[in-house]
């Protein structure tokens, strides 16, 4: 009794990916807002509150969006049918994960100060941790859009 087993690896289709992206303008929205309230100079008790929903739509907009971009932007094929050789996209399906974690997180904490008390003191803390995570999704955002034009360019030159 023989068993083949095939190699695959993690590929990226370019046009669902994009697609995925360019149709979401709600979370890109919502990002912009809560860069604005993060960059304001309103009572932290306005921003804590503003935060609180901010983050838990942003959480429940990524959920959606990873899961789309998981589902169709990118696809397991045989190693030999391989387009991208330079480009990671295992490593930039697994920021999803984490990324998402870090928006769940920071709802909470958000919400925890809101609903237990808040000193301003740990509002401009929670903001820095926003700002931290928006500049690690704006640089997730980058790489995948990186990673498109790259499959795209290979597959332009291969016809």
């Amino acid at each position: 009794m023989n068993f083949s087993t095939l190699a695959t690896t993690l590929a990226v289709n370019p046009a669902f990916l994009e697609e995925i992206k360019d149709s979401n303008t709600t979370l890109w929205q919502r990002l912009e807002e809560l860069r604005s309230n993060c960059d304001c100079h309103d009572a932290k008790s306005l921003i804590l509150r503003r935060l609180v929903n901010q983050l838990n739509e942003i959480r429940d907009l990524l959920a959606l969006q990873f899961a789309l971009e998981e589902s169709y932007g990118y696809m397991e094929v045989p190693e030999s049918d391989l387009h991208e050789p330079n480009a990671s996209p295992e490593r930039l399906r697994a920021q999803h994960c984490a990324l998402y974690l870090t928006a769940s997180e920071l709802a909470e904490q958000a919400e925890e100060l809101q609903y237990r008390g808040w000193a301003a003191q740990r509002v401009i803390q929670l903001i820095r941790q926003v700002k931290q995570f928006d500049l690690q999704l704006q640089d997730h955002e980058r790489a995948e859009r990186h990673l498109v034009a790259s499959v795209r360019e290979t597959l332009r030159h291969r016809s």
